[in-house]
């Protein structure tokens, strides 16, 4: 086993009783233990504690202690991959020497670089520590490591850290990485910063200004002079652009490392390909860079890409790829949210137009359109979906902390009900065939039945997105097998099993990959999940931000704080879906859901992108749950020491 295999988190308080249960089966003492948890790092599988390794900070040297590895694990390299993982994050803090005191476990610790040093020589501070008042006989065995006998990063250090994409989350890193002091370069593909939400400008975000802008960001745009808009206004996409990302991209500071027009079309290893490990981590990132026709290799040490999935588009085929004769048609279908009020309105004023998708894009395209229609009779509108619940496309209604959310679902409902358009549940796309001038859609219903849409003059493709995979072909990533989300998240964000809950507080660690100093985040680090909410990227930025300047505490230190949806259950029919909304004053998870649900179920928005809705799992600090939920077995076996304090 490696650190591959399990989740690394740094301890808190709050795993102090799993933690002195570890301990204590082993023998180790707890003495000073629980004072110096949060330094501690805890490796779990599942929801299982399977090791520790604890350090005493004193100043800038540091006391190792309460190394402890599951039996059944032994052996297998994970006491080891955990010292050193503990050792680099101790140098990247400023810790110059490290020091621990073992009677049994001499021999393992030699074998990583440690030595033994008479205890005459022990610093001044760690005397103050409890092992060296008594905890440990006199008869253990001191030993040391300077930690600049690590291998160095080489050359690394003069590199910058590249941040791929300028969106609302690749900009907020690069706020973060600015007020830490850390240099930096923003590569941008497209003209202007925030690109996607210029796409899809006309339409008005449900979440207010306050959850669309970074706070570190704010701040320095405040420092400049810039006067905030009301927290609680609703902008138009485009408005966070011109009011906010465009005045920070502006700032010397800002200006001065931004790329735009520099698409990344691939990252790798400076003289590694994907096979070769030796030397691997201490070897600099390579971004292959196209601009104006030149193509270049720029060298970085670490790459947060926050590149999203708006280019990326779902297809409409249900079988994740494009239907029969899409491509052939692709010039009559959007996938996007057109704006048929504005400047696409001559597209679509008069015609019979379908929208496959259940999720908010598809309601702001449908409402839309059902305005079009009120001004001109002969728009007509249909609205295929792949499923029979509805429930998540017509939200929480009232219960929904962010109103205009609510109010988005509540409309369509409204005009779901109302007769104004067809409704075609359970359709799965298979084909599209022109006939006659117009387009005839060929599907499958719920019971592998033939079924057809005719008639069609324009097709709204908002079936989601996915992740670009091809930029890191030649490094080792670690993803969902299914979602293509950073594999520590897919469990949380699953929507084939969650349908309520909140997005577990993640940082640095669930965005990291085997790739050391390659970061996914953003909407990315979902992958094909469609739930993602802005503030979620503005926590992984400071995170992963705080984790290559060093400070471990600080990037472990992730909170959220998501609006309810007031959305719970999955019914199976329009009607169904309709009780669940019309009961949801009644609260997430009232009477009318007929299965058991977590409390909460924070849903897609933000300025991030209209998206499909689907909700993670609430879970407790220190675990992670399985895909079902279900918390994964206990070992049977009892965890074992290395040594008497270390």
């Amino acid at each position: 086993m490696t650190l591959k295999d399990v989740r690394l988190a740094q301890g808190s308080p709050a795993n102090w009783p799993v933690v002195r249960e570890l301990l204590q089966s082993v023998g180790l003492p707890l003495d000073g233990a629980e004072e110096s948890v949060g330094s501690f790092l805890l490796a779990w599988r599942g929801t299982e504690l399977v090791a520790t390794v604890g350090a005493e900070v004193y100043g800038d040297v540091a006391l190792v202690r309460s190394l402890a590895v599951r039996p059944a694990l032994q052996k297998r390299g994970l006491g080891r991959a955990l010292v050193m993982q503990a050792l680099e994050e101790a140098r990247k803090r400023g810790i110059r020497a490290v020091y621990l005191l073992t009677t049994t476990a001499a021999g393992f610790f030699a074998r990583l670089g440690f030595r033994q040093v008479a205890r005459s020589q022990a610093p001044a501070a760690l005397l103050k520590s409890k092992q060296f008042k008594g905890v440990c006989p006199d008869s253990a065995i001191l030993m040391s490591m300077e930690l600049a006998s690590l291998p160095s990063e080489g050359d690394l250090g003069g590199l910058p850290i590249a941040v791929l994409g300028a969106g609302p989350v690749g900009l907020a890193a690069a706020a973060h990485l600015l007020e830490r002091g850390l240099d930096f370069v923003v590569f941008e593909a497209a003209p202007s910063v925030g690109a996607n939400l210029l796409d899809y400008g006309h339409v008005r975000l449900f979440s207010p200004w306050r959850y669309n802008v970074d706070k570190t960001m704010a701040g320095q745009l405040e420092e400049a002079g810039w006067l905030a808009p009301d927290p609680e206004a609703l902008p138009l996409a485009r408005e966070v652009v011109e009011k906010a990302m465009r005045p920070y991209a502006a700032l010397p500071e800002v200006a001065s490392r931004l790329r735009l027009g520099y698409r990344v079309v691939s990252v790798s290893r400076e003289g590694f390909d994907k096979v070769k490990t030796l030397g691997r981590d201490k070897a600099a990132l390579v971004l292959r860079v196209e601009h104006d026709g030149v193509v270049e290799d720029v060298r970085a040490r670490a790459v947060i890409d926050s590149t999203g999935t708006w280019n990326q588009p779902n297809p409409l085929g249900a079988n994740g790829l494009p239907a029969i004769g899409e491509k052939e048609l692709s010039d009559r279908i959007a996938y996007r949210i057109p704006d048929v009020l504005g400047a696409d309105r001559a597209r679509y004023v008069g015609k019979r137009v379908l929208v496959v998708g259940s999720g908010h894009s598809a309601a702001n395209a449908l409402l839309d359109l059902a305005v079009l229609a009120e001004s001109n009779p002969n728009t007509r509108l249909v609205w295929a979906v792949r499923g029979k619940s509805l429930v998540r496309a017509f939200g929480g209604g009232a219960s929904d902390q962010l109103p205009a959310r609510g109010e988005l679902g509540t409309r369509l409902k409204a005009l779901a009900e109302s007769g104004r358009l067809e409704f075609v549940p359970e359709f799965r796309v298979a084909a599209l065939t022109r006939r006659e001038g117009v387009i005839v859609v060929s599907g499958l219903g719920p019971t592998g039945e033939r079924r057809e849409i005719a008639g069609v003059d324009e097709i709204v493709c908002t079936t989601g997105q996915r992740p670009n995979l091809a930029m890191a072909g030649e490094l080792r990533v670690k993803l969902d097998p299914w979602l293509e989300c950073n594999e520590a998240l897919g469990p949380l964000i699953d929507p084939n099993v969650h349908s309520c809950g909140t997005v577990r507080p993640h940082g640095h660690r669930a965005l990291s990959h085997p790739e050391f100093g390659y970061y996914t985040i953003g909407v990315k680090s979902y992958g094909r999940a469609p739930t993602f909410l802005m503030a979620t990227g503005f926590e992984q930025a400071r995170s992963v931000a705080a984790a290559l300047a060093g400070d471990f505490e600080a990037a472990e230190r992730v909170e959220l704080d998501l609006p309810e949806t007031g959305v719970c259950g999955v019914p199976t029919s329009l009607s169904a879906a309709s009780e669940v909304a019309g009961a949801a004053s009644g609260g997430c998870c009232g009477p009318a859901v007929a299965q058991p649900v977590s409390a909460r179920a924070p849903v897609a928005g933000a300025c991030c992108g209209p998206a499909e809705a689907a909700v993670p799992e609430v879970t407790v600090s220190g675990e992670v749950p399985s895909r079902c939920g279900t918390p994964a077995a206990k070992a049977e076996a009892i965890a074992v020491g290395k040594g008497c304090c270390g």
